[in-house]
């Protein structure tokens, strides 16, 4: 098939599937949140929570999804965060949460299939 993308996804993965809910130790937050596209679950890609304004090498907290695409970051300072994640033949996903003390949200990760794989 050179020259030619597929478009369609013939592969199934399980059904994401959100991980317990963490305790929330003192004065920190935690987030919750499942990794999938149209055809299932994304497991095992790491998912990094930055602040804006951090340097590109600084260190970041980070997360892998487990089988079912659930991924738990349990102990989070307050703040804003962008979690991102780069599955294979994925487009780049992220998205931007605020982070409070002693709350648990919830984040879903779909990333876009590449227009085209070769």
């Amino acid at each position: 098939m050179t020259g030619r993308c597929a478009t369609s996804v013939h592969a199934k993965g399980p059904a994401p599937r959100l991980p317990h809910t963490p305790p929330v130790r003192v004065g920190f937050g935690a987030v919750v949140g499942t990794l999938s596209d149209s055809g299932g679950a994304l497991p095992h890609y790491p998912i990094l929570a930055s602040t804006p304004g951090d340097a590109p090498n600084s260190p970041h907290a980070s997360a892998t999804a487990d089988s079912l695409g659930g991924f738990v970051f349990d102990a989070l300072p307050p703040g804003r965060y962008r979690l991102f994640v780069r599955a294979f033949a994925h487009r780049p996903d992220s998205t931007e949460i605020e982070v409070e003390a002693g709350r648990v949200d919830t984040v879903y990760l779909s990333p876009a299939f590449f227009d085209c794989v070769r």
